[in-house]
């Protein structure tokens, strides 16, 4: 709530503004009055004049009522605010009424200066403006206004005010230019032409009914339990709101609703689950009206809206609620729903812009929460006025500091003009000498006892020692004033980091924003499923919550038709299930990163069928395969096109979800984990790093005067370990911490610093990225500090090891790194190394022995093995190629197809292993041939990889750079 006196002076405004209104309708209904003294002459001018007259007292009274919206939005009185916005819209669009409408659209308009000076009234008694809808409503000023549009829709069209300029007919909105009215106009674009030219009103308008649907979906989910009362509530206040800023289409969808809902509290109508679910489509629905409000294509609301609300009279009336009319265009709006998330990914949404921006970027905000920031606000503005106190107190240390250093300067320079002068203390002599007194000593006229003299020395000492009690005084204060400063300075951190704390807040939105979608999409495929939802209240970053709206519905998706499909009712029988599969989607906030998981009790990945695609498709050699584990078999279905569907469907064979997941995770700087059961079930987890634009930061010393530094929120650990102490391995240096073996990773090379050799003990940073824990090797600790962090941006933003940059409080620029990032660079070393460390590559070009009976495949993958460096000996057949072996055993690997003419590619596995000469030289299989028969057979012979055609090329290259460093090098 405003300040009092602040309150006071917009009461006052408001009265005065409220007035004129009143005033002015009341002069509107005197001049709609016959006068009695007309004159009966007919005159031609008289009516155009009254016309006239009317709409310039109309467009008057419709600025002061846009003066009255705009200072009640202004002082955060929402309802009052959008009464005001109804009065200026009804003004505004001075219809020319006659007879008996006209004399109606003036009772509509007392009756909303009745409300409005209802609401002032409450106000003043300290009250608030939260029910004035229900209020108008119950005037009749609702059923007034909605019986006036039904009966002259195109009387109430918005006109151009005198307080902006006209916009000549059909610049902006081509259905005015069309002369098309607004009862010609489909649902659709009436909602989007509002939205349009009512961007303030729909930008408080559309999160607050998204607030009472997300109230009627909350007691939807509760089944048989849900409370009626507020269900009708919601439902009323939506039709209120709706008519109040002239939107009777959702108005009157929302009356149907509401009149069923308040069938049902009255027990005329059972809440069966066919009621149940109609009302969870017409919830639906209004939420379909906001998107399309907010630039979604539409083209099938009219008759979506058409068909739900003859469904809610029909079920209103006692008749049953009948099923759906289309239920196929439900499945097909599902499926364009997966399909359209797709498309948002792989367009990076091109589309966003169509949309008002508005609603892009507002976020609603408790007005509890801004009262509370508002209340650490004035704290703020109280610590900064004592820390201006402390200042003041400070500039006059400096002033007494200054005082005291002149009169030291002045004794000094008196005892230096006395002693280390000598003609200036004769002048001084001879004038004395000459004054009237005659150079008179009255100190000889007295005895020592009876007479202090002081030199000039106790002269100076005197001094020094007013001097120094002065410095000792001013010390003091400038003591007791840092203690002061340094008290405040401490709690106005607190103050800065809880008011950021709130602040971040505000930028959050519940998880369930995000969840009624996906219930609403297995409520529409119909599909044999129970959803559950945990963590609903969990606050998440609202663009965080939009990128992965479109990622959780496609988990569900990929749930749905792969993990559950498949699973026949006896078969979940048999394994202990129950007949109806289940998906649980869990939202859950672990230190600084979020986990979204969305799990299913089904058959699991089916990681036969991963290796078979992947070997179909090239994406690994046979080889590969057989050494990845489970979970690296799993990620490969988050390759692009990747999927283990046999047939291409309308929702799942396309290889784009699981795609789309990991792009969108991996933009937010997230991982995607996976676990998975045979049998028993799949999770995908979503691990993402919580946006934090200020953050409390460690300095990192990596050598030769550079610095860094890593996350506070992420630091597990700081320890000095002596290097004795650390694992080595093959795959690096390993710490252990807490039973577990951690990486280590020295940073100091990455910045191009030579580390010492002879250190004993290692510092290290134990620090936590997404999905493990990781020993950062620096070379020493800093301080700890909190920062602003932007993005990296340009050139840095490729850099994935950084996770943000900031400006310390010496002005130095700080690289935030990330753990993870870190890791993954240090495995990269062609990535950091200079050419000065790069191992040297051999220049000789290594021959390969290609041999396939097919012109073109040699040609082709001759082509991929030539840039990749190699020297390419190509054969038709295997008997070619064993003349070849014969004449010049000098080969790096061969290469070869399984069926060809005269010898084969089994013979030629079985030939070449025999002899002695060519029994070591590496052999790779390159056929169309995928199957496990096929593949356990040329691995018996002797092969060391197998490809299927056609070939990825870095695959190709790839493995027999590995092969070859496996192999000794062969002399010319």
């Amino acid at each position: 709530m405003p300040h009092r006196e602040l309150l006071e002076s917009f009461i006052e405004e408001a009265a005065e503004v409220l007035s004129g209104l009143e005033h002015g309708v009341a002069g509107l209904r005197l001049l709609s009055r016959p006068s009695p003294e007309a004159s009966p002459t007919p005159s031609t001018h008289a009516p155009s004049t009254h016309i006239s007259t009317t709409a310039e007292r109309l467009n008057d009274l419709s600025i002061l009522a846009h003066r009255l919206r705009g200072s009640a939005a202004l002082y955060g009185y929402v309802q009052l605010s959008t009464l005001a916005s109804l009065q200026e819209r009804l003004l505004g669009t001075r219809p020319q009424l006659s007879g008996e409408q006209h004399q109606e659209f003036l009772s509509l308009l007392e009756q909303v200066n009745g409300t409005l000076r209802q609401g002032l009234s409450r106000l003043q008694a300290g009250g608030n403006d939260h029910d004035l809808g229900l209020l108008f409503a119950r005037s009749g000023g609702a059923t007034t206004l909605q019986r006036l549009l039904q009966q002259r829709p195109d009387a109430f069209q918005m006109r151009a005010s005198r307080l902006h300029h006209a916009t000549p007919p059909g610049e902006d909105d081509p259905e005015q230019a069309a002369g098309l009215s607004g009862a010609e106009l489909t649902v659709d674009r009436q909602v989007q032409v509002f939205a349009r030219e009512n961007a303030e009103v729909w930008e408080y308008f559309a999160p607050e009914v998204h607030e009472h649907l997300a109230s009627l979906r909350e007691q939807l989910g509760r089944g048989e339990d849900a409370d009626l009362q507020v269900m009708f509530r919601a439902a009323h206040t939506i039709k209120g709101s709706a008519y109040m800023v002239g939107l009777p289409p959702l108005g009157d969808f929302a009356h149907s609703l509401e009149d069923l809902l308040g069938a049902a509290r009255e027990g005329a109508v059972g809440l069966s689950s066919d009621v149940r679910h109609l009302l969870a489509e017409a919830t639906d629905t209004i939420g379909d009206l906001l998107t399309v409000g907010g630039g979604a294509p539409g083209t099938a609301l009219p008759a979506q809206l058409a068909s739900v609300a003859a469904r809610l009279r029909l079920a209103h009336s006692g008749g049953p609620a009948p099923a759906p009319l289309a239920a196929p265009n439900r499945s097909a709006t599902a499926q364009d729903m997966v399909g359209q998330a797709s498309g948002n990914q792989a367009t990076g949404n091109q589309a966003s812009g169509n949309q008002p921006q508005a609603a892009a970027t507002s976020i609603r905000v408790p007005a509890a929460r801004l009262e509370g920031l508002m209340e650490q606000l004035g704290e703020l503005v109280t610590a900064r006025a004592r820390m201006t106190r402390l200042l003041s107190r400070l500039d006059e240390l400096q002033g007494s500091m200054t005082a005291s250093q002149e009169r030291f300067q002045r004794t000094v320079r008196d005892f230096e003009e006395r002693y280390l002068n000598p003609d200036m203390v004769r002048t001084e002599g001879a004038a004395l000498s000459s004054s009237p007194m005659g150079g008179l000593d009255f100190s000889q006229q007295f005895a020592e006892l009876e007479f202090d003299t002081y030199n000039d020395l106790n002269i100076l000492s005197r001094s020094i020692t007013e001097l120094s009690a002065d410095f000792a005084e001013v010390r003091r204060r400038l003591s007791d004033t840092a203690t002061e400063l340094s008290e405040e300075n401490e709690q106005l951190g607190k103050l800065v980091r809880r008011l950021r704390l709130d602040v971040n807040q505000t930028s959050r939105v519940a998880f369930s924003q995000a969840t009624a979608r996906l219930r609403r999409w297995v409520r529409e495929q119909q599909a044999e499923l129970t959803l559950q939802v945990e963590g609903e209240d969990v606050q998440i970053e609202s663009g965080i919550l939009q990128r992965i709206s479109d990622p959780l519905l496609h988990l569900l998706t990929n749930a749905a038709h792969h993990g559950l499909s498949g699973e026949s009712e006896d078969g979940r029988r048999a394994a202990g299930k129950p007949p109806q599969g289940t998906v649980w989607i869990r939202a859950a906030e672990q230190g600084n990163f979020l986990e979204v998981t969305v799990a299913d009790d089904g058959q699991g990945l089916d990681y036969a069928r991963i290796r078979e695609r992947a070997l179909e498709r090239g994406l690994r050699s046979a080889q590969e395969l057989d050494a990845l584990s489970q979970e690296q078999l799993g990620r490969l279905a988050l390759l692009p096109g990747f999927s283990t569907a046999r047939e291409v469907g309308h929702v799942a064979g396309r290889g784009v979800g699981l795609d789309v997941v990991a792009t969108a995770v991996r933009q937010l700087g997230g991982e995607l984990l996976i676990s998975s059961e045979r049998g028993v079930g799949t999770a995908f987890t979503l691990r993402l790093p919580t946006t934090q634009r200020i953050m409390d930061v460690l300095h990192i010393d990596l050598g030769g005067g550079h610095r860094a530094a890593l996350p506070v929120g992420s630091i597990r650990s700081l320890r000095d370990v002596p290097v004795s102490e650390l694992r080595r391995d093959a795959g690096g240096s390993w710490l252990d911490f807490g039973g577990e073996s951690v990486p280590v990773v020295d940073a100091r090379p990455l910045w191009g610093q030579t580390p010492d050799p002879a250190n004993p003990e290692a510092r290290l940073v134990v620090a936590s990225s997404i999905s493990t824990l990781i020993a950062v090797r620096v070379h020493d600790f800093g301080e700890i500090e909190e920062v602003a962090v932007t993005a990296p941006g340009g050139l840095l933003a490729p850099l994935d090891h950084l996770a943000g940059m900031a400006v310390s409080g010496t002005g130095q620029v700080l690289a935030i790194l990330d753990p993870a990032g870190v890791l993954r660079l240090s495995r990269r070393p062609e990535a950091w190394l200079g050419q000065t460390h790069a191992p040297a590559q051999a220049s000789a070009k290594r021959r390969l022995l290609l041999v396939d009976d097919s012109l073109s495949v040699r040609r082709l993958v001759g082509r991929m093995l030539e840039r990749g460096g190699y020297q390419v000996v190509t054969a038709s057949d295997g008997q070619e190629a064993l003349d070849l072996l014969q004449q010049d055993a000098d080969f790096g690997a061969v290469v070869t197809d399984l069926e060809m003419p005269r010898v084969n590619g089994y013979e030629l596995l079985a030939a070449v292993r025999a002899r002695p000469e060519t029994a070591g030289l590496p052999l790779l299989v390159m056929t169309t041939r995928a199957g496990e028969k096929h593949q356990r057979l040329a691995f018996q012979l002797g092969a060391d990889d197998y490809f299927t055609k056609p070939v990825n090329e870095a695959l190709l290259l790839r493995r027999l750079s590995t092969l070859r460093r496996s192999q000794p090098e062969v002399s010319a």
